[in-house]
């Protein structure tokens, strides 16, 4: 009769009721689930990029404020780089 108990962890079927992992792929989340994801994930690193963000918005600012040409020049450099990288995108998507 000893020879008939499995001990624990041993049986075919798994012990608790959930079910399987399913296999997720990550190129179906969207840009705010991938991003609440990491952040679930490495919290620490979440904060770190929400406070440097906020970092740079602030500097962003000042430098409007002391020099609103340079800051200018900035925006359009950024929207020109976001325009260029979102043809590179939709070209080689």
């Amino acid at each position: 009769m000893a020879d008939s108990v499995q001990p624990p962890g041993d049986a075919d079927e798994p012990a608790t009721d959930e079910p399987a992992a399913a296999d997720v792929d990550l190129t179906e989340l969207t840009i705010k689930e991938r991003i609440a994801l990491a952040t679930a994930q490495q919290p620490a690193i979440g904060l770190f990029l929400v406070l440097f963000s906020l970092f740079a918005f602030t500097f962003f600012i000042a430098l409007a404020l002391v020099y609103p040409t340079v800051a200018g020049l900035f925006i359009i450099v950024l929207l020109a780089t976001a325009l260029i990288g979102a043809g590179l995108y939709f070209l080689f998507r």
